[in-house]
C-alpha cells in the first residue's frame, strides 16, 4: 500500500503536459521562425509570456536527449526530426505545477479548475460494442465534426526545415488543417522518409514504430486527439472507445454501416455509401510523390479510404490466447530494441514477434496483423490513421499495455535510455509533438494520465489461472485426504497385528542416479 502511494506521488510530480504537433499558429511567423522561440503570451497582455504574470510558467531552453541511438539510421544533421524540435524552435514555454500547453493555458491531463488544482476522475474507455446508443452517436458525430473543423491552435509545415520560410525567406510554409487530419498528419510525419534530395529518400527511419516508443508514441497520439474531441463535443468525460480485435474471426466486426463503415457492394475496396465514412477524404497518402518533390504532405484531399483491396487467404484476427501470451512477457523490451528483439513485450504487442516472444519474421502478429488484415489504407503506416478504425484499434493495443503495466509495475529504467533506434530512447522528445514531451513521461499507468479502461484482461487470463490452480489444489487436497485415511487404517492394523511392511522391499545402498 505504501509503495503504491509512493508511486502515485512520484507520478504526480512527473505528470506529462498536454502537447500537440506540429507548431502553434501564433509562433509560425517570420519573426518566430527566425528567432526559434515559441513562447507566446497567455491572453491579451503581451507581457504575460507563458502566463508568467500569474505564475503559470516561463520561457525556457528546450532540453534534448544526447545519448547515442542505435538502429539503421546512421546519418547526422540531415533530418529535421533529429534532436527534436530544435531544428525549428529551441525555446518554448515550460509550465509550472499542473499547468500545461504551448502557452501554459491548459491543465495537465487528469486535472481541472481555474488553477488546475482539482483532481479529475479518469474518463473511462469502453468497448465500442458496449456503448449505449447515445454514446455511440456522440462518438461518430464528434469524429465527423473533427474531420471538418479547422484546428484552432496548430498548423502543419508543408516544407522541411531548410525551406520553411519559402524561396524568398518571407513566407512561412505552413497550412491550416482539420483536427482529425492533423491527427493523421502527425502519424505520417513520424514515419516519413528522410528527404536527401529529389527521388533520394532514406527509408530506414521511423519515430513511432519498430522500437520502444511504439507504445508511448501511440498512447500520447491517441490521448491528444481524445482531448481535442472532448473540447469539440463540450463533454470533458468523453472517451475514445476501444475495439477488442482479439476475436480470432475472419471478418471485421466493426466494419458495419452502423459503426465504422461496411463494404461498398459496388466496389469492395471502398466503404459503403450508407456510412458517413465513405465521404472521408484521405490525406498524406502519396509518400513517393513527396519524396520525388522533396516536400511534405500539405493536408490536401488524396482520394477515399480503402479496405481489403487485396484478397486475404485464410487470414484471421488475433485471439485472446495471443493477448494472454503477450501479457506473460516480463521484459518491456530487449536489445537491440528493434524488430528483431526477442521475448520483448513491446515487440510481441507490435507484432514482429510471435505472441509468446519468439521471433518469426515470416508472419505478422497482434497489432501488425490487424493492420494487414484490414488492408488498404490501414496497411500503409504513413496513411493508416486516415481510417477511423485506427483509433479503436490503438485504444485496445494501449489497453493491453496498460494491463501489462498493472501486472509488472515496471520502473522507468525498464525503458531503454540509449541505443534504441532514433526517437526511441527514454528521454527523446517524441516526434512531432510540441511542446516537446519525452517517452519517459508517458511510460506510466493510464490513471496517471487521466483515463482508464472498462476491460477485464486480467480476468480473461487470471480467471483461468485461478480456476486451474483451484482445480489442482482441490485434487491435491482430495489425494492427501485419501493418503491420510490409508495411513490411519495402516496404523490401526499395525497396532492390532504388529508391524508388517506394506511392500516387501529389498534396500540397496546405490543412489537413485546410479546405474542399478
Amino acid at each position: 500500500m505504501m509503495k503504491a502511494l509512493g508511486l502515485s506521488l512520484l507520478c504526480l510530480l512527473l505528470w506529462p503536459e498536454p502537447t500537440e504537433a506540429q507548431f502553434p499558429r501564433v509562433c509560425c511567423t517570420v519573426e518566430g521562425i527566425l528567432s526559434k522561440q515559441c513562447c507566446p503570451a497567455l491572453g491579451s497582455d503581451p507581457a504575460n509570456v507563458c502566463g508568467t504574470l500569474s505564475g503559470r510558467g516561463g520561457c525556457s531552453t528546450i532540453q534534448v536527449d544526447n545519448k547515442p541511438w542505435g538502429g539503421p539510421y546512421r546519418l547526422r544533421n540531415v533530418d529535421d526530426r533529429e534532436r527534436w524540435p530544435t531544428k525549428f524552435f529551441n525555446q518554448t514555454c515550460r509550465c509550472t505545477g499542473n499547468f500545461a500547453g504551448f502557452d501554459c493555458g491548459q491543465c495537465k491531463f487528469g486535472w481541472t479548475g481555474p488553477n488546475c488544482d482539482q483532481r479529475k476522475a479518469p474518463v473511462v474507455r469502453k468497448n465500442i460494442h458496449s456503448l449505449t446508443a447515445e454514446e455511440l452517436q456522440e462518438f461518430l458525430d464528434v469524429l465527423d465534426l473533427a474531420k471538418t473543423t479547422t484546428h484552432p491552435d496548430y498548423v502543419i509545415a508543408t516544407q522541411h526545415w531548410l525551406g520553411l520560410l519559402g524561396p524568398n525567406g518571407t513566407e512561412p510554409q505552413v497550412a491550416n488543417i482539420s483536427i482529425y487530419d492533423f491527427f493523421v498528419w502527425q502519424h505520417y510525419y513520424s514515419v516519413r522518409d528522410t528527404l536527401l534530395g529529389p527521388g533520394r529518400p532514406f527509408k530506414a527511419i521511423d519515430f513511432s514504430h519498430k522500437g520502444p516508443a511504439f507504445i508511448t508514441w501511440h498512447r500520447y497520439h491517441l490521448l491528444s486527439l481524445e482531448r481535442e474531441l472532448q473540447r469539440l463535443s463540450g463533454n470533458e468525460n468523453f472517451a475514445v472507445p476501444y475495439w477488442n480485435f482479439a476475436t480470432g474471426q475472419s471478418e471485421c466486426d466493426v466494419c458495419t454501416d452502423s459503426l465504422l463503415g461496411g463494404r461498398d457492394p459496388a466496389d469492395s475496396s471502398l466503404i459503403s455509401s450508407q456510412s458517413r465514412f465513405s465521404r472521408w477524404a484521405v490525406v498524406c497518402n502519396s509518400l513517393d510523390d513527396y519524396n520525388r518533390l522533396v516536400t511534405l504532405c500539405n493536408g490536401t484531399d488524396e482520394g477515399r479510404i480503402q479496405r481489403g483491396i487485396m484478397e486475404r487467404s485464410n487470414t484471421s484476427l488475433p485471439t485472446m490466447n495471443d493477448v494472454r501470451s503477450c501479457l506473460n512477457l516480463r521484459e518491456f523490451d530487449s536489445p537491440p530494441y528493434f524488430t528483431n528483439s526477442t521475448f520483448s513485450f513491446r515487440n510481441a504487442l507490435e507484432g514482429y514477434d510471435k505472441p509468446d516472444g519468439e521471433l518469426d519474421e515470416s508472419v505478422a502478429n497482434l497489432h501488425n496483423l490487424v493492420h494487414s488484415f484490414l488492408n488498404g489504407t490501414s496497411a500503409l503506416p504513413h496513411s493508416a490513421a486516415n481510417d477511423p478504425i485506427f483509433l479503436v484499434l490503438h485504444a485496445f493495443t494501449d489497453a493491453v499495455f496498460d494491463e501489462w503495466m498493472k501486472r509488472f509495475v515496471p520502473s522507468n529504467t525498464s525503458f531503454p535510455d540509449e541505443m534504441a533506434p532514433i526517437g526511441h530512447n527514454r528521454d527523446y522528445n517524441m516526434v512531432p509533438f510540441f511542446p516537446p514531451i519525452t517517452n519517459d513521461e508517458i511510460y506510466v499507468a493510464s490513471e496517471q494520465l487521466g483515463y482508464s479502461y472498462a476491460i477485464a484482461l486480467d480476468d480473461a487470463d487470471g480467471g483461468a489461472t485461478v480456476l486451474m490452480l483451484g482445480s489442482t489444489l482441490g485434487g491435491a487436497f482430495i489425494g492427501l485426504m485419501v493418503l491420510l485415511l490409508l495411513l490411519a487404517l495402516y496404523l490401526r492394523q499395525r497396532r492390532n497385528r504388529g508391524f508388517e511392511p506394506l511392500i516387501k522391499a529389498e534396500f540397496t545402498n546405490k543412489k537413485y542416479t546410479e546405474e542399478a
